[in-house]
């Protein structure tokens, strides 16, 4: 029994050996002593994956390079660059008329109000003398200084033509607005080609061509906007002179100053009720809570 012990241990001394002694002559598909979560296996997959990233990157890279792409690119550069400089100008100058037609708009609605009111009050001392026991010279003297103060104003309001005045701003601020929507639009179309994704695996060719047909419609109409865009600035330095500008710049300022710290404070605000309800909130499939207005995303609830 002892011997067939010493016969076991001496075969497997001789197979070990065996082994050892031919390991060059193993096949690849016998795995000894590997594991699957070897280090030296797992730096070779980081090493194929981020070879694989560094390929995709570079083929990335070598799409945008085509002359094709670099032309479209200055061309898409210089038309938002063009409409956005034409843009502000409106708006600044919407804004100067927005603030000067208030103005006046006021002055001419507390003209025409108190006019409203005396006239009603001389109607209303002539109906009521008797009963009131007023005499007529006061009767007379308080008709004759409401006629004279109506006159007067009304006579005022003609001679600085008012209501001329405040129709041509307001004539003027609907045609900014006209075309502040016509800019807008522009930004709109131009918009979904800023894009790089739209070049990746294209037919540079036929991707300019068609940028081609959009970049033609847009020059085109862009003449039309230069042209209406100096008819407005002359109407806009005619009503708006040097001194009203300075005046109603200085107020944009201050109003513009005035709103920011007003949203700034409830930034502030909103920041702390965020941390509340982060705080004692309850998993859900909101982060916070939102008003139902605020919601740009009406499929925001559904499963994807």
């Amino acid at each position: 029994m002892a011997d067939a012990e010493n016969n076991n241990h001496t075969d497997t001394e001789n197979v070990t050996l065996t082994i050892d002694a031919n390991a060059d002559t193993i096949p690849s598909n016998i795995n000894i002593g590997n594991n699957a979560d070897d280090p030296e296996n797992s730096d070779n997959e980081h090493v194929d994956e981020d070879s694989e990233q560094s390929t995709l990157v570079t083929e990335e890279v070598a799409w945008f390079k085509q002359t094709e792409y670099i032309v479209f690119s200055n061309e898409l550069k210089s038309m938002q660059r063009n409409n956005i400089i034409i843009l502000k100008e409106c708006k600044d100058n919407k804004r100067l008329l927005d603030l000067k037609y208030d103005d006046l708009n006021n002055l001419v609605n507390n003209i025409q109000t108190s006019v409203i009111f005396f006239s009603a009050m001389s109607g209303f001392i002539q109906a009521t003398r008797i009963q009131f026991s007023i005499s007529d010279a006061v009767t007379a003297i308080f008709s004759i200084t409401i006629s004279t103060y109506i006159t007067l104003l009304l006579s005022i309001s003609k001679y600085y033509k008012l209501d001329e005045i405040k129709e041509k701003i307001q004539n003027l601020r609907e045609k900014y607005s006209v075309l502040d929507n016509k800019l807008d639009h522009r930004m709109d179309e131009i918009g979904p080609w800023s894009s790089k994704n739209l070049w990746i695996h294209q037919d540079p060719v036929d991707k300019y061509k068609e940028w081609g047909v959009v970049s033609k419609k847009l020059d085109d109409d862009y003449v039309n906007i230069i042209l209406t865009k100096q008819l407005l600035v002359t109407e806009f330095e005619i009503i708006m002179d040097t001194k009203s500008r300075n005046q109603y710049y200085i107020k944009n300022r201050e109003l513009n100053y005035h709103n920011r710290e007003l949203l700034y404070s409830w930034d502030k605000k909103e920041v702390e009720l965020e941390k509340r309800i982060s705080k004692h909130q309850v998993k859900t499939r909101r982060p916070s809570i939102m008003l139902q207005h605020e919601a740009l995303d009406n499929w925001v609830d559904e499963e994807v």
